[in-house]
């Protein structure tokens, strides 16, 4: 097996980002909120934060119709995979995102971007080396066609059919369902840290 995909920090990246999130979440939690509740402000950034969560919902769900259970075995062109090459990357982005909008949190914010520049630079940099490596010739036109992470939709193209992994999307499908969980405990949370009666112990902005 390739170096890169054996690596028990690529394959475990999901939550070595979550570890590295929980203890500025833990710090927020008890940190009085900058924006005050039922605000234009609080409001528009709830709105923000759903329509993030939804990108996330779309793009996993979607890209995992495509790519289930075949990922670096094919490489896959179409689809969301048409408009950029890491839609699941895209799609996880942006739930961490919708977090720290949830949370109203710029701290979250940052340390997001910083993770980020790590997924980038060492992630998503090690597994594209590997598919040019793996695909030599098509991988290396699909790079040049096709952006990195924002997508282009005037780039769209799909075939007529595709072969579905019922088994990927199930175990994608519960993945969402655990993951709809935290836009709830984040509103829950906002509600308890803006009451005269929950503990501010920091302030984190």
């Amino acid at each position: 097996m390739d170096r890169v995909t054996d690596s028990l920090a690529f394959n475990r990246r999901g939550i070595i980002g979550l570890l590295l999130l929980l203890p500025i979440s833990a710090v927020l939690s008890f940190s009085k909120p900058l924006i005050v509740e039922d605000s234009f402000l609080d409001l528009a950034m709830d709105g923000l934060a759903w329509i993030l969560f939804y990108i996330y919902v779309t793009f996993r769900l979607w890209a995992t119709l495509y790519v289930g259970g075949r990922k670096n075995i094919e490489l896959q062109t179409e689809g969301p995979y048409s408009i950029t090459r890491n839609p699941l990357y895209l799609g996880s982005l942006c739930f961490a995102l919708s977090m720290a909008c949830f949370l109203k949190s710029v701290s979250l914010l940052l340390t997001i971007l910083l993770i980020w520049i790590f997924y980038s630079k060492g992630v998503i940099n090690a597994e594209e080396e590997y598919l040019a490596r793996k695909f030599p010739e098509i991988f290396n036109r699909y790079r040049q066609e096709t952006p990195r992470l924002l997508p282009i939709p005037s780039r769209y193209r799909n075939g007529s059919s595709i072969k579905v992994d019922l088994n990927a999307l199930k175990f994608e499908a519960k993945r969402l369902w655990a993951a709809g969980l935290l836009p709830i405990s984040a509103e829950l949370l906002m509600h308890l840290r803006m009451a005269p009666w929950w503990p501010h112990w920091f302030w984190l902005p």
